[in-house]
């Protein structure tokens, strides 16, 4: 009793299966077992080209391709801090002239008024050097008098313009690395193959 006919199990192929392919799984016809001997076969030129790409690759890099970008995107931080850090300053003298220009009529009003005070002292000094009887209580009147002109001088001056500047600290860039050591990657397996077989058994 003849074995019944088993056809090529590729694309519905009506051919009769001469082999039964590892790779596939099925059972194929001579000319689809042939088809995918030259379909496997003409991956490998493009592989050894990739391959030989990678090589040059690995071979010719340099840690300052790992960093010029890195080194690139800091620098144009840089560019952009002190682009910006110019524009607040600019903006920042604009606001400080029209405030001065807001003050300029009380500034003339201390100014005179602290004039007249000192005057006035001065008056009284040069009328006790030329009297030669100062007293004790006479001095001290005046010494309060020139210290309260002096705080009040001061007390003006640092309230006509009060700037506060806050300078960032380090954590304003942070630079990292994620990197592990090569150890604890896994990596794939390596076979090398000087030719491509596709392994099968004739019936």
């Amino acid at each position: 009793m003849s074995e019944a006919k088993q056809n090529c199990q590729i694309n519905d192929c009506n051919r009769a299966a001469s082999m039964f392919c590892y790779c596939c799984k099925k059972s194929i016809c001579t000319r689809h077992f042939t088809e995918h001997i030259d379909a496997v076969r003409a991956q490998v030129d493009p592989l050894a080209d990739a391959v030989n790409t990678m090589v040059e690759k690995i071979r010719d890099v340099t840690i300052e391709q790992f960093t010029e970008i890195s080194l690139a995107t800091l620098n144009q931080w840089k560019c952009d801090m002190h682009r910006l850090v110019d524009e607040i300053f600019s903006n920042k003298c604009k606001e400080m002239e029209d405030l001065v220009e807001k003050n300029k009529e009380i500034f003339h009003e201390h100014k005179t008024q602290q004039w007249e005070n000192v005057m006035k002292i001065q008056d009284e000094v040069k009328q006790l050097v030329e009297d030669g009887d100062a007293t004790f209580q006479q001095i001290e009147s005046l010494k309060n008098q020139l210290a309260r002109i002096e705080e009040r001088q001061t007390a003006f001056k640092n309230n006509f313009l009060s700037i506060r500047t806050q300078v960032f600290g380090n954590d304003l860039v942070t630079i990292s690395s994620t990197l592990i050591s090569p150890s604890k990657f896994v990596f794939l397996s390596f076979v090398s193959v000087n030719t491509i077989h596709c392994v099968y058994s004739s019936y």
